[in-house]
């Protein structure tokens, strides 16, 4: 009887998985379609991080620091922000378009499919682009990890390698919560822009320069600091004026997983009141 089910099981997970693959090659060969468009991209994104890591850089020479981070321990932090964005881009920016699944009617077919609709969603895109937007951050933060003189340890490379899948689960769960008023006001777009903005400042600085109060809000409600304040704080050794209960290799993942479970609900929860595109 175990048996069996551990059989159905994994023949619904190979299932799943060939769905998935499928899909993501589907969205690929889409994408190639437009070749120029990938490349403007690509030549563009790697202006776009640059400008992040200078500001850094320049305000450190005037200012020495920023809340008591010097320009490399800044460049590391901007660094796993910067590789986690990058997966989240890669994989899950189909949730900063919410609303144009939504008017579109797009649902209508996965409501009709004898799979899980969330699970459809996630698969749905894979952004080429974003390719560029890991390689991008892998540069930045290979660069930080020489001026920190970050110790390539097996146990450090393991946990690091968790605590950027963790930030990057993080990040999508957030934009998928709040993309999700798409299925109520059909509009999602100035969310996006808000919580895209809001995410790349405050992963851009350590949460000490912010008031005790946004530090809290960040750290407990939206938990923007286990993408990259906290893990850093780990590895540089920096106080970070929090106890937390574990080390942030397990905090990151931990938080993102708990975060993917109320996305998931959320998305749910917004998906009982889809109403079609109305056509």
């Amino acid at each position: 009887m175990y048996l069996s089910r551990v059989a159905e099981y994994m023949d619904k997970l190979r299932y799943y998985l060939s769905v998935a693959s499928y899909s993501m090659k589907l969205s690929m060969k889409k994408q190639l379609e437009y070749p120029m468009e990938i490349i403007s991209c690509f030549a563009m994104i790697p202006m776009m991080y640059a400008t992040g890591i200078l500001l850094l850089y320049f305000l450190t020479q005037n200012l020495k620091s920023i809340g008591g981070w010097t320009f490399p321990q800044l460049a590391f932090l901007y660094g796993i922000g910067d590789l986690s964005h990058g997966i989240m881009v890669v994989f899950s920016v189909q949730n900063w378009f919410l609303d144009r699944y939504v008017n579109r009617g797009e649902f209508d077919r996965m409501l009709l499919r004898p799979l899980n609709v969330f699970f459809q969603f996630s698969v749905s895109y894979v952004n080429i682009i974003g390719i560029m937007d890991v390689l991008v951050g892998l540069s930045v933060f290979i660069y930080s990890c020489v001026l920190v003189k970050f110790s390539w340890t097996f146990s450090n490379i393991v946990r690091l390698v968790v605590i950027i899948l963790g930030a990057a689960l993080i990040r999508s769960s957030i934009f998928t919560i709040f993309c999700s008023v798409a299925f109520w006001t059909k509009r999602c777009s100035a969310v996006t822009a808000l919580m895209n903005d809001m995410l790349e400042r405050t992963t851009l600085y350590p949460m000490t320069i912010y008031p005790r109060l946004l530090q809290l809000m960040l750290t407990l409600i939206i938990p923007v600091a286990f993408i990259s304040f906290f893990p850093s704080c780990c590895f540089l050794g920096i106080d970070s004026s929090f106890r937390l209960p574990a080390d942030a290799a397990v905090m990151t993942p931990a938080i993102g997983i708990i975060t993917f479970i109320l996305a998931q609900a959320v998305f749910n929860w917004g998906l009982r009141n889809y109403e079609s595109s109305g056509s």
